[in-house]
């Protein structure tokens, strides 16, 4: 992850909020939070950052997918 990257926005989107995932800190750094109301004013209010979270969890959606047809493939192998 970079300095300024987003986690857990798939987990706003989930039903019941359930994160997909883990993430552990390997150097000292902050975090910040971001309700789900903050979102939807953002997102709103703003049309960039809406289409640019829009990208950026459809981009994590298509990773999971593909990252699981590997996974599914190597089994097969097995």
């Amino acid at each position: 992850m970079q300095a300024g990257g987003i986690v857990g926005e798939l987990g706003l989107l989930s039903p019941g909020n359930a994160r997909t995932a883990s993430l552990i800190c390997t150097e000292p750094g902050k975090a910040l939070c971001v309700t789900y109301s903050d979102l939807k004013e953002l997102y709103y209010q703003n049309p960039d950052f809406g289409f640019s979270f829009l990208k950026l969890t459809t981009d994590r959606l298509f990773q999971s997918v593909e990252a699981a047809r590997r996974l599914a493939a190597t089994a097969l192998t097995l």
